[in-house]
């Protein structure tokens, strides 16, 4: 993984490399792991905005996301259809005691999701990206 292993700051950064197994889970790197369940618990919102990408967002996160969006822009059409869509798509998942996530099977065929992928961590959530 790139970038500085530290993680005591509110956001993630850097690339990883990551495998989906034929159960539809995907593991978090174990150099963040351990902060990451320490800053946001075991508890992610799985969605995907361009049926290509996947977007995992701590829950928290998620939450606070969704609340600050009804709270100040709820008149705002593109980002009503930016939740209605995330939460059509989403699932709330809990990160296993190895520290893998499984990827909802109707994300998998969707997005075609198999094998080695990239996990990019976003200023507030990791993205799962194909190659």
């Amino acid at each position: 993984m790139h970038g500085d292993n530290n993680y005591k700051g509110l956001m993630l950064t850097g690339m990883a490399r990551a495998r989906i197994d034929k159960w539809g889970r995907v593991k978090i790197p174990s150099d963040m792991l351990k902060s990451f369940k320490e800053k946001f618990g075991n508890e992610v919102f799985v969605t995907s905005m361009d049926d290509r990408n996947i977007q995992i967002y701590p829950l928290a996160t998620w939450h606070e996301l969704a609340d600050n969006i009804h709270r100040t822009k709820k008149d705002d059409p593109l980002l009503r259809r930016f939740l209605m869509k995330a939460n059509y798509n989403g699932q709330i998942i809990r990160i296993d005691r190895f520290g893998r996530i499984r990827i909802p099977g109707f994300f998998r065929k969707k997005i075609k999701l198999e094998g080695e992928k990239s996990i990019s961590l976003k200023e507030d959530h990791l993205e799962l990206m194909r190659f």
